[in-house]
């Protein structure tokens, strides 16, 4: 019986899709057009654009590019390439790798310094590489040549956001909007910005501007489906990625939303395929590798979930729920070293209840009990109200194996509050007031409440783990959590 720890939620995705959609600006700078070669590409790799150009199929323009556009591409074909967010072939003597671009842009800017456009684009190659400070540099002064240019407000604003002044990023973003009313692109990054303070409402109506203007993009229907989702409305959540999906099926991130839409209704055979489809749709996308493997977790098969959770690390080192939930899954393969490892690297990265909850179970895993209160209660302060928080803390003092860290009317109070906040509708909420009840000797409500967790589960394993503790405490008996070095000091 393994204790119980947050099941990740949809926010982090959307966090990190919504950050990562800013990276692509796309309206037209003034700029001189410049061909450069592409070194070597390979499909995931990021690269900028240098020139404007009519992208094609057959020989019919399709679609538009501009000059510093950053891009990853999705295919490549002799001389052409494709790219995540645009429609049409690309010859790749108009593409850069990150570090070429900058360089190109160097030489320019040396030639002469008045070359606003060419600050603007350096600047978004630094935003690129997060190197914030050195992107607002280029941006700040580009804007001192050129104060009338939308884009570079709007993306001075992207920098802003990035550096977590939210205020200013609104500021910019919408003096861009104040310059050019119908400029899509700000509108949107100012959704952009709302939905990364959880603003979605208001995140949801820069989104509806911004598809007004321009329908033509996937990205916006992908943010604002993250958006609907994050506010309890997943149908019309679904019918934005299935949008952005007919206007460009090379996009892993609108594959990736579904894939939560029906992880969040426990449907883990759908859920698996729209992740499956990520994968398949863009190989290096840490996103469709961190849903794919966290499906698999929760499918059983750790090993093939290690894999894709390794793979989207390797992709984005920097993705903290990817770090979690490996942590999470070398708990189940009992590597707790490994999973405290996992979660100190997410805390690092982004600290929050969610992985202070986690590294609490693996501390827990490894018999540090000790170190697992801690975290327990730093979640506790961090989210005093948050139901996953209650009941992983509510879980850890009624179960825990050493008999000084128990607090089973604690355990009650925090259980019930965690079970009233799910409506009573999530059965690991009332399993775990179940133990707690058990714990405070109330054998009969514990029963009850066990059965009545078996009645909510869904799966045959969870229906079992119940029936156990309901057989456990019908003969009058608590429940141990049977994990880490220290079992044999139970009480």
């Amino acid at each position: 019986m393994t204790p119980k720890y947050f099941k990740p939620t949809m926010n982090s995705f959307q966090f990190f899709s919504l950050l990562k959609t800013v990276f692509v600006p796309t309206a037209a700078l003034l700029a001189t057009f410049t061909a450069s070669l592409c070194y070597g590409q390979e499909v995931g790799d990021r690269v900028v654009v240098t020139a404007n150009f009519e992208t094609k199929i057959f020989k019919k323009n399709v679609d538009h590019v501009s000059e510093g556009s950053i891009h990853t591409i999705t295919a490549v074909n002799g001389k052409w390439c494709a790219l995540e967010d645009v429609k049409g072939w690309l010859p790749k003597q108009y593409v850069m790798n990150l570090g070429m671009a900058k360089k190109h842009y160097d030489d320019r800017i040396k030639a002469n310094d008045l070359d606003w456009p060419a600050l603007a684009h350096r600047g978004m190659i630094h935003y690129e590489n997060e190197e914030y400070k050195k992107a607002f540099v280029d941006l700040n002064d580009s804007l001192k040549i050129n104060k009338q240019n939308a884009l570079t407000w709007s993306n001075r604003g992207i920098v802003l956001n990035a550096q977590g002044r939210t205020k200013d990023a609104l500021i910019d973003i919408d003096q861009a909007i104040k310059l050019e009313p119908k400029f899509a692109k700000a509108h949107y990054n100012r959704g952009v910005v709302l939905s990364g303070v959880s603003a979605n409402e208001e995140a949801i109506k820069s989104f509806d501007r911004a598809i007004e203007l321009n329908s033509k993009n996937p990205w916006f229907f992908i943010s604002r489906g993250s958006a609907l989702q994050a506010v309890g409305k997943a149908d019309a959540a679904e019918k934005n990625y299935l949008a952005a999906i007919e206007l460009n099926k090379r996009i892993a991130d609108a594959y990736v939303g579904l894939s939560n839409i029906y992880l969040a209704k426990d449907d883990l055979q759908a859920a698996y395929n729209w992740a499956d489809q990520a994968v398949e749709t863009q190989s290096r996308n840490a996103m469709a590798l961190n849903n794919r493997g966290l499906i698999l977790y929760k499918q059983g098969k750790f090993d093939d979930a290690m894999y894709d959770l390794n793979r989207a690390i390797r992709y984005a080192p920097k993705l903290p729920i990817a770090y979690s939930n490996r942590g999470i899954c070398n708990v189940a393969l009992k590597n707790y070293d490994d999973a405290i490892e996992d979660h100190d690297k997410a805390i690092e990265l982004s600290d929050s209840a969610i992985s202070r909850i986690n590294r609490g179970v693996a501390y827990l895993g490894n018999g540090d009990f000790k170190d697992a209160k801690s975290d327990f209660d730093a979640a506790e302060k961090m989210a005093p109200e948050f139901s996953e928080v209650l009941n992983a803390a509510a879980w850890f003092l009624a179960t825990c194996p050493d008999g000084q860290f128990r607090d089973g009317g604690g355990a009650m109070k925090k259980a019930k509050t965690a079970c009233e906040s799910g409506d009573w509708k999530v059965w690991y909420h009332v399993e775990t007031l179940a133990a707690a009840a058990a714990e405070v000797g109330k054998f009969d409500e514990a029963v009850k409440y066990a059965k009545q967790a078996s009645e909510l589960a869904t799966s045959d394993s969870d229906k079992a783990e119940c029936g156990k503790l309901s057989t456990l405490f019908e003969n009058k008996k608590p429940h141990r959590t049977q994990i880490g070095t220290s079992v044999s000091q139970q009480n």
